[in-house]
């Protein structure tokens, strides 16, 4: 049975599929999926410690994927006489332009942007080859991070869940930030978080089983509880639960002043955050933008606030969708403290942090 298991930050995603990958017999073959370039290096470091594995376990890309297992072999089927030359990640044909010229440049090369259409205007060119193909090859798919897949990538997820190999997925769909390509206008009503409309969709249909777990591993209660209210009761998330009880002396939520910021980062050493290079500009730090620190751990965050973010601590100010899922993604990366820099600190409801 097709399987998605919808994890909170700190839930152990990544490491499930490692465990499961562990476990397996060795005749299974195992193919595991995800987007970015920082989670397949996570995911190929963390099975290297276990090798050699039983099962025989494979790491790729999304893109790689489409390319090696879907247009490079069947390209002939869709265009006779054409062969792949690899990837044009930043070209752009336009929109509207039809034929070979939406999906293939010059060289030969796809369009980063109309992958995943040509990936499957080509099965279906192949009368079903590439999934013939591909449940040969691979008894199994994982797929990591997946609520990450949008526009007619998940056109492709659909294919793969009717196809006869054990499909299994995890994500978090608070961790909306990233898309495959933001350019696509395709389940245009599925993006973000709205992508859970889509899997409870096809578990009605009985393709997918959907399963919660709502226990992290990564940060503490209090940083659990205020992650957790960023999202109000509509949007249906249940509580998360906190198995990480260790005392530090300095746990929880923090608000600090500019003037601090020096001797805080000197005795705390911290990751510090932002929305983007417009927050925080009065901050001298190595900041990190939220997005780019999905996937991380780390025993303190410092948060250099938009303002939105202060209209929500001060306020209680409801933010927009992407704007909530970046300050849960910014405030889950930490295990003891999260630290919000602020010009009267005492405003946000927080603990004040002094020297």
């Amino acid at each position: 049975m097709n399987r998605l298991t919808l994890a909170v930050a700190g839930g152990r995603k990544t490491q499930s599929i490692v465990d499961h990958c562990r476990a397996a017999p060795k005749e299974r073959q195992i193919l595991v999926l995800t987007y970015t370039q920082n989670n397949q290096r996570e995911l190929s470091s963390r099975l290297a410690r276990y090798r050699p594995l039983q099962a025989q376990v494979e790491v790729m890309g999304w893109f790689s994927f489409l390319l090696g297992h879907w247009v490079r072999p069947f390209l002939p089927m869709r265009w006779p006489g054409r062969r792949l030359r690899g990837l044009n990640f930043e070209g752009d044909p336009g929109m509207f332009t039809i034929g070979e010229k939406r999906f293939l440049d010059d060289d030969g090369r796809a369009y980063k942007r109309h992958l995943a259409q040509l990936a499957l205007e080509t099965h279906q060119a192949s009368m079903g080859a590439v999934l013939n193909r591909l449940s040969r090859i691979y008894d199994e798919v994982h797929v990591d991070e997946v609520q990450d897949l949008n526009g007619y990538d998940l056109e492709v997820l659909a294919e793969l869940l009717d196809s006869p190999m054990d499909i299994h997925l995890v994500g978090d769909v608070r961790q909306a930030l990233i898309q495959t390509n933001v350019r696509d206008p395709k389940n245009k009503q599925y993006k973000g978080t709205s992508i859970k409309t889509w899997f409870d969709g096809h578990a009605q249909r009985k393709t997918l089983e959907i399963a919660d777990a709502s226990v992290t591993w990564r940060s503490n209660q209090l940083i659990a509880d205020f992650a957790d209210s960023i999202f109000d009761a509509s949007w249906g998330f249940s509580k998360t639960v906190s198995e990480n009880s260790i005392v530090t002396g300095h746990d929880g939520l923090f608000a600090l002043a500019p003037k601090d910021v020096d001797e805080y980062m000197a005795r705390f050493d911290p990751l510090c955050l932002r929305h983007s290079v417009a927050s925080a500009k009065g901050l001298d730090l190595p900041f990190m933008n939220f997005a780019v620190a999905k996937g991380l751990s780390r025993d303190r965050v410092l948060i250099g606030p938009t303002g939105g973010i202060i209209d929500f601590l001060t306020k209680g100010k409801p933010m927009g969708e992407l704007a909530s899922c970046s300050l849960y993604v910014a405030v889950t990366r930490a295990r003891f403290s999260v630290a919000f820099v602020a010009d009267d600190p005492s405003r946000l409801g927080l603990p004040v942090w002094m020297p």
